[in-house]
């Protein structure tokens, strides 16, 4: 017989079930273990809960621009197809339509990789429809790069964020640029890189995730130089970028060195949806 799911706010008490629902989310290389203790110093934080166990979790942050971001929601694969999922889903859109109708915030997003259909499906059942589409790409094992790099840090403004349509890509959360606290939002969440060729880019404070700034349009092949120098300096094994699906030329530049996609090739695989209130 199905067992009832109480949904809560997340506790200290709970990182290790927390724990381990990530290791086992995306083969093990799931970002929740490393970010739920901060997210626990937030408000938003929920978890779905068995007889005691945490079997899945959700968490709602507000993003510059007055929006529900909805992000981390996750069950334990031993509980997976029993409507767990769906049912912590419905809950936290509920808390967030409600703050939306109670004019605390102005929309609902999200973004997520296009093989996780479960997600997607119970997002476009909720109303969800997909907003914009982005190219998510990596490297394992950056190449030595042959000639010195100087990169040096930068305080970004919006025009460093102009060739974006809507969202700005920060690791996995993406921004509405235009907002009033958007650049300082982006600071305290991201480094700012320049390359002496003139492109730039930032790193998303998690780590690996990087995405081109407008002045890398007209200098794709310093962009690339600028990102294996950092990977050089930071002594990081991993890379991952996020490009948006306009920014062709930046994209077949990555991939001429060495960049790739996990599945389909050439396909863009991620997408910021959109609540339609």
């Amino acid at each position: 017989m199905k067992k009832e799911i109480t949904i809560r706010e997340a506790t200290t008490e709970d990182l290790t079930d927390l724990a381990e629902i990530s290791r086992t989310t995306w083969e093990g290389h799931d970002y929740l273990e490393q970010v739920s203790e901060n997210w626990l110093k937030q408000q938003g934080f929920f978890v779905g809960e068995i007889n005691g166990r945490v079997i899945a979790c959700g968490k709602l942050t507000t993003l510059p621009g007055e929006i529900a971001w909805l992000e981390g929601l996750r069950v334990h694969t031993n509980f997976k197809g029993k409507g767990y999922g769906k049912k912590l889903a419905n809950e936290i859109l509920r808390i967030a339509k409600a703050r939306v109708d109670q004019g605390l915030l102005k929309t609902i997003q999200f973004s997520t990789y296009i093989s996780n259909a479960q997600s997607i499906s119970i997002a476009e059942n909720q109303g969800f429809r997909a907003d914009e589409h982005f190219h998510v790409i990596s490297m394992e094992n950056p190449p030595v790069i042959k000639h010195p790099v100087t990169l040096t840090k930068f305080i970004p403004t919006a025009k460093d964020f102009s060739i974006y349509p809507g969202h700005a890509p920060c690791g996995w959360k993406y921004i509405n640029y235009n907002c009033e606290d958007s650049l300082e939002w982006m600071q305290k969440n991201a480094e700012f890189w320049q390359v002496e060729t003139g492109a730039k880019f930032l790193t998303a404070n998690r780590g690996t995730e990087i995405s081109p700034l407008t002045a890398a349009m007209n200098d794709t092949q310093g962009f690339i130089q600028g990102i294996l120098a950092l990977a050089e300096k930071k002594r990081l094994d991993y890379l991952e970028m996020m490009i948006h699906d306009s920014h062709t030329n930046i994209l077949a530049t990555a991939i001429e060195n060495g960049f790739s996609y996990w599945d389909e090739q050439g396909v863009a695989n991620l997408s910021v949806y959109k609540f339609l209130l």
